[in-house]
């Protein structure tokens, strides 16, 4: 078997990949977090081998050199972005988004496997990072360049808008009194478990360059994601619809994709199997 390190593993998406890539590789996983705590979530289950973790930071490269060694090809589905970590925007992130995993993480990612020959760097991204809109797409469209200019053989794989991402703000947003939206907005919410398929097929078929956009199989216009949630969720925020200029329609065009590959999982089916976080 060969071996595949997986970046923000434990997150919502990498979990994903880490399962799915489990009955055909050795996965390793890199954390931050020490081994030791890791080591509940380390047991063999039915299929696979158990997960390796190797201890390193990508904001600070400890540890990265090692984590590579060995490895046959990577998955960074690594990122930081405060605003979805939060789930809600501040004013300061229209102004600056913080580059160290994003940016200079990948950059040493990628220099430790141009120096352990690794075959193959599946790079995460974002649809609609080749026309950002806000610092933290602006990152993910450098580290895109990154990736393309670094000499290991590489795959792109863009998404839209993963489901839990859009939960989780909607849930901070309606604590609100009233919910200020322009509701015709498109949005293209995608299961990051039907994504994370996509990179299982792309780690199996190797380097792909820039691949087709990932989406959701319905493009709604926000009005409808926010109603949708509020009937699952049992909410009865009021929402005040706002004008949507041209320019923030088009860049809600940019982050949809209606003629790439599409994932099965419609924004009501999650909700309905998905509690609230």
């Amino acid at each position: 078997m060969d071996t595949v390190l997986v970046t923000g593993g434990t997150g919502h998406l990498g979990r994903e990949v880490v399962e799915l890539l489990r009955p055909l590789h050795r996965v390793r996983v890199l954390s931050r977090s020490p081994v030791a705590e890791q080591a509940d979530r380390s047991a063999d289950g039915p299929e696979g081998e158990p997960v390796e973790w190797a201890r390193g930071d990508l904001a600070t490269g400890e540890g990265v050199a090692e984590a590579v060694d060995g490895v046959s090809a990577v998955v960074h589905a690594a990122t930081f972005s405060p605003a979805a970590r939060r789930g809600y925007l501040r004013p300061s992130d229209l102004r600056s988004s913080p580059p160290e995993v994003d940016v200079e993480g990948t950059r040493a990612l990628l220099a430790a496997c141009a120096g352990s020959g690794v075959d193959h760097f599946a790079y995460v991204s974002i649809v609609g990072v080749d026309r950002p809109r806000g610092p933290y797409l602006r990152l993910k469209a450098e580290a895109e360049g990154l990736v393309r200019d670094s000499g290991v053989p590489w795959s792109v794989l863009r998404a839209t808008q993963f489901h839990w991402l859009l939960d989780r703000m909607l849930g901070r947003m309606t604590r609100l009194p009233v919910l200020p939206l322009p509701i015709r907005v498109p949005v293209q919410p995608a299961d990051a478990a039907d994504f994370a398929e996509q990179v299982a097929r792309q780690v199996a078929a190797g380097p792909g360059g820039m691949c087709r956009d990932f989406g959701g199989p319905e493009v709604l216009p926000l009005g409808a994601i926010v109603d949708q949630w509020q009937r699952v969720r049992g909410h009865r925020t009021r929402v005040l619809p706002l004008p949507t200029p041209s320019a923030l329609a088009r860049v809600g065009h940019a982050m949809t994709c209606p003629d790439g590959r599409r994932g099965t999982t419609t924004w009501s089916r999650w909700l309905a199997s998905n509690p609230p976080e």
